[in-house]
Parts: structure tokens; sequence; C-alpha cells
């Protein structure tokens, strides 16, 4: 896992630290695709800082991203 959620309380917590590379961030992709015979994925994203999850361990980025 390349971001996973880290514990605070009785949850999981995304990190406070921005930027993709060296940050800990939750990023998620934006879903819109263009439309015609291919589809591409935009290269659109946000980052959300402190971003709560249910459990500990698992992913903050949708999709996972190398955080090398």
């Amino acid at each position: 896992m390349a971001n996973p959620a880290t514990q605070a309380g009785n949850n999981g917590v995304s990190g406070a630290t921005s930027g993709i590379s060296g940050g800990d961030t939750a990023v998620r992709k934006s879903v819109s695709q263009t439309e015609g015979g291919t589809y591409s994925a935009s290269d659109v994203y946000s980052e959300t800082t402190n971003l709560r999850f249910a459990y500990t361990g698992v992913e903050c980025d949708a999709p996972a991203q190398s955080r090398a």
C-alpha cells in the first residue's frame, strides 16, 4: 500500500502534509472521462487532508498511486 490510513482515535485518517510525492494526503482522481471512440481518464485530482476512514490501514488514494 502506498498511502495507508494511520490510527486516529477509533478509526483511520489520512495525513496532513500536502503533495503527492512525499505527502500523505488522500488523493482522489476525477471520474470524468472524455466521450468518443476511446476514453481517457482526466488528470484532475483533489487532495484531502485528514480524511477519515472507518478502519486503519486502508489505502487513502483512489486509485492507488506510487509515492516513490
